[in-house]
């Protein structure tokens, strides 16, 4: 026999399928006994039977019932990406936990895939939908939140957004830290290669930067890379701050910096002797690099879990709310004390 169904039960105890249904569906009072007006014989026979026969309740029939669907979206800018993947291998465990199944959706930075992506959830009435927003995509998120779904933004804001939750990690902070980690171990020439991209994220880790130069009485000067360029430009910006006599640079995102790291070493350089680096986002390979690389942690770990559960109370009529993450900074070869 495949899945067996509820007319499959009341063919077998010759009831009604609306009799099966009341007893499955029916809760449990102080004492233990069913609270339903079937007779206890009855009732038993019922759940003897769905026992017996291996009976699975469709979640999707007991969501019509109640308005839960048990589905949750997740989208992301590029799901290959170390940081996004690992948030939401979090968000996937604790809703699995929980009984939620979640749908996964990458945006590649485009506005127009977000909206289908946000479009293809609401058709399919998840529960709510944790997001990474992406360059013009807050008109889409507006009119999701507008149709009353739970919203929880990660990694990146979207200021001007009203009634969503929102969970990052503390960019201001950890940029700020990462400067004064240079200075400490003293690197005076410090620059930073960013990229052409306007998410909040970036501009935190950029402002926060020069920020904290200033404060040390230095100059800050930032490379903005396009990205659809990045192949010819990270190199040759690097050409350049090591041609001025740059002493270690800064990369505030995971592409930036792995292409600054090669552009380092095929030019013959050594890291940290002729350029330190430090790299806002991590990668595994990190660790294990000769040398070792300096980086910031994304903490996505955290970051999942807390707008997991953040959903998850918005879901049950909370309103959503801010929570930003420590940063976690880890010191490897690449920023040695000078």
């Amino acid at each position: 026999m495949g899945k067996v169904t509820l007319k499959d039960l009341a063919k077998e105890l010759g009831v009604s399928t609306t009799l099966v249904s009341r007893v499955l569906n029916a809760k449990r009072k102080e004492d233990g006994t069913l609270d339903c007006d079937i007779g206890k014989e009855t009732a038993e026979r019922v759940l003897e039977a769905a026992k017996r026969l291996d009976y699975q309740p469709s979640r999707f029939a007991a969501g019509l019932r109640n308005g839960k669907r048990f589905l949750l979206g997740v989208i992301t800018p590029d799901i290959s990406n170390y940081a996004f993947s690992e948030a939401g291998r979090y968000i996937e465990e604790l809703a699995h936990d929980d009984g939620y199944s979640v749908m996964f959706g990458s945006s590649a930075e485009c506005e127009k895939r977000m909206e289908e992506i946000l479009n293809v959830f609401m058709s399919q009435g998840v529960d709510g939908i944790i997001a990474t927003p992406c360059v013009g995509s807050e008109k889409s998120l507006r009119k999701v939140v507008r149709k009353n779904f739970p919203v929880v933004l990660i990694n990146r804001d979207l200021p001007s957004l009203e009634g969503v939750g929102r969970v990052f990690l503390d960019n201001i902070l950890s940029m700020k830290m990462v400067v004064d980690h240079f200075y400490n171990n003293g690197y005076r020439k410090i620059e930073m290669i960013s990229e052409k991209i306007e998410v909040s994220s970036l501009r935190d880790r950029e402002e926060s930067y020069a920020d904290t130069m200033r404060s040390y009485g230095l100059v800050p000067h930032v490379y903005h890379t396009d990205s659809t360029q990045l192949e010819e430009q990270i190199p040759a910006f690097v050409r350049e701050a090591h041609a001025k006599g740059t002493e270690a640079l800064i990369t505030p995102r995971i592409k930036l910096s792995l292409g600054s790291i090669r552009a380092i070493l095929n030019m013959g350089l050594s890291i940290p002797h002729d350029m330190a680096i430090f790299c806002h986002d991590e990668s595994p390979a990190f660790n294990t690099l000769p040398p070792t690389i300096s980086y910031v942690s994304q903490c996505s770990d955290q970051v999942g879990i807390q707008a997991y559960h953040m959903l998850r109370k918005m879901i049950k009529g909370a309103p959503g709310y801010k929570v930003l993450i420590p940063p976690k900074l880890f010191f490897g070869d690449s920023t040695k004390k000078k």
